[in-house]
């Protein structure tokens, strides 16, 4: 058998999310990089043989999770991409969208068999693999290597240090059930619908009988037909079985669809069900875990501990005994996002090795946190950048570890929108801050725009979400309508200490009634001083009869939280008894329509300058007043004594409460109206003149990178004539830099 050689800087191994993150992001920074994949699609969990969801639906306690940087780019480029929505289309947009990479090359139907490793046996030298495109062997010789297969495969034919279980002692917290699991897998199939019954009758080999799994797992599939039965569904299983060690894909959906054809309470609908199609892969939860210079636990995650090093942030629920794999049911909420330090994501003996992914170090409950796409794609993120960082300063990994190289590695994250912890990336270099900042107008009050645009809604209970900037709240002002005579009861609340959008401490009580007929507004006396300042909630409860009118274009956080009993998402959430509500489809998210009272000033310009480019116990973004844009809304910043400048960077508002579809999807308006489309840049001159520096029409991306030959000015303007559709403007952050 011929075997090629292959040369280059970095070899990713894992084509999902993490490896796709860390594959183009290394290549970004300039270094050449293969990405190997053993099958023959990309996507992994997310991809056309998996399908495993994307997201955990109402999973988190903080409104604005979404994650920035690579992953939003290459979701965005999915949907604008795949018209037919669907996963053939989804790999066909992934494949071009990696293809654009001129130092990335891919190699799919290639799989590893062999590594090897240098004298002291501490470093990789190559991996040898075989490639059925290639009819040979393949050999990768690489300065670095980077796991992102899942299983941990690199790491483990390198003898990486690592462990491979569940570790049961970890679910005798209080937070986890003590019930000791034996068994935890999943897959995916996918059901059609035949125009005359078919009846099935279950194979002898199936020895798997569906009324042994957990409750969980069987409500699970239940609700998820409830709501539509044509389509993907996860199956899971949970418990002992005979067949324990060797349960197949297979075995799994075939047992489910004997109980669902034949015994179940669906029995009559099922009659004319037939699987179209259903996943070969099974997965479980119990896979290696490389060992790294930290492991990360569930004292981590709850507690919201920040490190050093962080350099990603995760949103994902926590693992209990009887959690599932694909859905959010019997997984605990945490109260707020984790941070990821970057000691977890390299190897403590293979100073070449990095990991993204639930084969990171860590525990067995957050490595399953550390799986889910989105998270383990800021993992890839982060490694890809940080193993570039080593092939341009020739360090090995542990190095950049030191306080001060760090550094180096979360700036470069940070100037590329991607969020590296809890707490922003101090940037010394940004010279923003230093400059004074002056807008065309600032939003004053959440009432923005017509009542006739209001959509009622008769929620059995919720959570009002808003800013408070103000020392005292004297009234709130909500748009009601009730058919006849109703109440409702309210409780004004201040958020939690934690800065997430989960509520805290009560600070006034009472009942609300509101007459029969047209709606209006409907005043409520709260007369109470503001203790921490930050996010509040209204909380209303019972309103039986009441309608309350949301806006589909309301202010940066102005929110409403859905009850999470009315969700019957089986999710865990210790913290709160409601979910903020999100949407998978492009748009602003719907806020109740309130007034409060005094006036909130908290969408003023200075914000831009912050540091922050997502809301935190603030919205922290500029907001101008409605508008036109018969006249340009702008931005203006001015230095006392003239700077040098080569670039400006833009986070735009693309929505954070958006959510991307959990699996393929036909999208009818593939824009975020809130993100800047057509702007202008000025610098003033020497005289004091202003001239355009840059012309931008038809932006769709949520952050915007600019750079120029270098100018010395004391001033520059954002001039800004339209946006998606959204009638005002919303900036999270502007940066300029020499």
């Amino acid at each position: 058998m011929k075997t090629f050689s292959e040369r280059c800087d970095i070899t990713v191994v894992g084509a999902g999310l993490a490896g796709i993150s860390a594959a183009v992001s290394a290549a970004r920074e300039g270094a050449t990089v293969r990405l190997v994949e053993a099958r023959s699609y990309i996507g992994g969990r997310i991809g056309s043989e998996i399908r495993f969801p994307l997201n955990d639906i109402n999973s988190s306690n903080f409104a604005y999770i979404r994650e920035t940087g690579v992953l939003d780019e290459i979701l965005f480029h999915i949907l604008k991409n795949n018209p037919e929505g669907n996963y053939c289309g989804q790999n066909r947009a992934l494949t071009d969208w990696i293809h654009l990479e001129n130092r990335l090359e891919l190699f799919l139907e290639t799989q590893i068999i062999d590594v090897k490793k240098n004298s002291a046996q501490d470093k990789i030298d190559s991996v040898s693999t075989i490639s059925n495109k290639n009819r040979g062997r393949v050999l990768f010789r690489s300065k670095y290597y980077i796991d992102c297969s899942g299983t941990g495969i690199l790491s483990q034919l390198a003898d990486a240090p690592g462990e491979t279980g569940l570790e049961q002692s970890e679910f005798s917290k209080s937070t986890a059930s003590g019930t000791r699991l034996i068994q935890r897998t999943a897959t995916t199939m996918e059901v059609g619908i035949c125009e005359y019954p078919v009846p099935f009758h279950r194979p002898d080999w199936v020895r798997l009988k569906w009324e042994n799994n957990h409750p969980s797992a069987k409500i699970d599939l239940l609700e998820s037909l409830s709501r539509g039965v044509a389509g993907i569904h996860n199956v899971e299983w949970l418990g002992d079985s005979k067949n324990t060690y060797n349960l197949n894909s297979s075995e799994l959906i075939w047992s489910a669809w004997d109980y669902l054809k034949n015994r179940s309470p669906i029995v009559d609908k099922a009659k004319k069900l037939i699987i179209n199609n259903f996943s070969p892969i099974i997965r479980n939860s119990d896979g290696f875990r490389g060992f790294g210079e930290y492991v990360l636990t569930t004292d981590d995650l709850e507690s919201g501990n920040e490190f050093y090093d962080s350099v990603a942030m995760g949103r994902s629920p926590l693992d209990a005994s009887d959690s599932l794999i694909c859905s959010s049911r019997g997984k605990i909420a945490l109260p707020h996002p984790f941070d990821i330090p970057l000691r977890c994501l390299i190897s403590k003996k293979i100073k070449n090795l990095f990991f993204a992914g639930e084969n990171a170090s860590a525990t067995s409950r957050v490595s399953a946190s550390l799986g889910h796409p989105p998270t383990a794609s800021q993992m890839g993120e982060s490694v890809g950048v940080c193993a570039a960082v080593c092939v341009n300063k020739k360090r090995l990994p542990r190095t950049i570890l030191k306080h001060g190289n760090v550094e180096v590695v979360r700036k470069k994250l940070a100037r590329l929108n991607h969020a590296c912890g809890r707490s922003p990336v101090e940037d010394l270099d940004n010279l923003i801050p230093s400059a004074s900042v002056f807008s065309s107008s600032s939003l004053s009050s959440f009432n923005s725009g017509n009542v006739d645009d209001l959509n009622k809604e008769s929620p059995k209970s919720g959570l009002i979400q808003f800013p408070v900037s103000t020392e005292t709240i004297d009234e709130i002002k909500i748009f009601v309508g009730a058919v006849e005579e109703s109440s409702f009861t309210f409780r004004f609340l201040e958020g939690a200490s934690n800065g997430s959008t989960i509520p805290g401490l009560c600070l006034q009580s009472g009942t609300v009634f509101v007459s029969a007929g047209d709606p209006g507004w409907k005043t409520i006396f709260i007369n109470s001083r503001v203790q921490n300042k930050g996010w509040h909630f209204l909380e209303i409860i019972n309103p039986e009869g009441v309608y309350f009118y949301f806006r589909k274009d309301a202010p940066v956080g102005v929110l409403f939280h859905d009850s999470l009993r009315e969700n019957k998402t089986g999710l865990i959430n210790p913290y709160s008894q409601y979910a903020p509500r999100s949407s998978d489809k492009f748009g602003i998210s719907n806020g109740v329509a309130l007034e409060v009272f005094p006036n909130q000033t908290v969408y003023e310009a200075e914000n831009v300058k912050n540091g922050k480019a997502r809301p935190s116990y603030m919205p922290n973004l500029w907001i101008s007043e409605e508008t036109d844009f018969r006249f340009p809304e702008f931005l203006e910043f001015h230095w006392e004594n003239a700077v040098d400048l080569s670039s400006i960077e833009i986070v735009w508002d693309s929505n954070l409460e958006f959510l991307f579809p959990s699996r393929p999807s036909i999208q009818s308006d593939i824009k975020s109206s809130s993100i800047v489309s057509d702007y202008k840049i000025y610098y003033m001159n020497e005289v004091g003149h202003w001239d355009e520096l840059l012309d931008v029409k038809g932006n769709q991306y949520g952050y915007s990178i600019h750079e120029f030959e270098s100018i010395n000015t004391k001033g520059i303007e954002i001039e800004i004539s339209a946006t998606g559709g959204l009638p005002r403007v919303q900036i999270y952050e502007v940066r300029a830099y020499s």
